[in-house]
């Protein structure tokens, strides 16, 4: 069984729109699939990104995000905030379960791959713990340069795998975006897939086939 941390070089880079792709190619090649978001902010009554993966796999919304805050903050920020203790055991347990229900696990992260769940505890060091294979998935344009290093970087530096850099939203307005995949590349030694940007929320099947070849199928 595998599982894989979709993390982001910051927060809005599409992080759920792809993890949403991917599972829905996952599932459409006959891969048993499953999605979990150990915790998800800025949620006033369903968790949106927890209903959204429910719809590509077909999972309850409860068994896709076990936890949740309502302010748009990291999860140990509303951990301060709410006065509400996330449980890294409950969370594992929920981890370890859905591992033997699913031949691959989706786990999507809020924010960055350094962005903290509980006190000195990142998602960086869940992957370490859990043993996820890591997906970074950084914005096109200008800025992603130093973020998707620093965040390569910091996976490298727990000892990580790496499956793939993706970089989301192309649209050919920014003139960085001609040079940002190869300066990337330069830094990390690592080709990013390039997405471009889309108005539907299914990817075209070229990118689709795109993140499955990223995973390793």
């Amino acid at each position: 069984m595998r599982a894989i941390l979709i993390t982001g070089t910051d927060t809005g880079v599409g992080k759920t729109f792809i993890t949403y792709n991917l599972a829905r190619s996952l599932k459409e090649r006959g891969v048993k699939v499953g999605c979990f978001k150990p915790v998800e902010t800025y949620v006033m009554n369903v968790p949106e990104d927890g209903r959204l993966l429910a719809t590509a796999t077909g999972q309850e919304i409860e068994e896709v995000v076990p936890f949740t805050y309502r302010l748009p903050l990291s999860p140990r920020a509303g951990e301060i905030e709410e006065g509400k203790e996330v449980s890294l055991r409950e969370l594992e347990g929920h981890f370890r379960r859905l591992t033997n229900k699913y031949e691959l696990l989706l786990v999507e992260g809020a924010g960055g791959i350094a962005v903290p769940i509980k006190e000195r505890y990142t998602y960086g060091d869940l992957a370490r713990d859990w043993r996820l294979e890591v997906v970074i998935v950084g914005r096109a344009g200008l800025g992603t340069i130093n973020h998707t290093y620093l965040s390569w970087f910091y996976t490298k530096a727990l000892g990580l795998k790496l499956r793939g850099i993706v970089l989301n939203r192309f649209t050919g307005e920014d003139i960085s975006e001609r040079t940002n995949p190869q300066i990337i590349y330069e830094m990390t030694g690592m080709k990013p897939l390039c997405i471009r940007e889309s108005n539907s929320l299914e990817l075209p099947e070229r990118d689709r086939v795109a993140l499955l070849e990223l995973v390793g199928l």
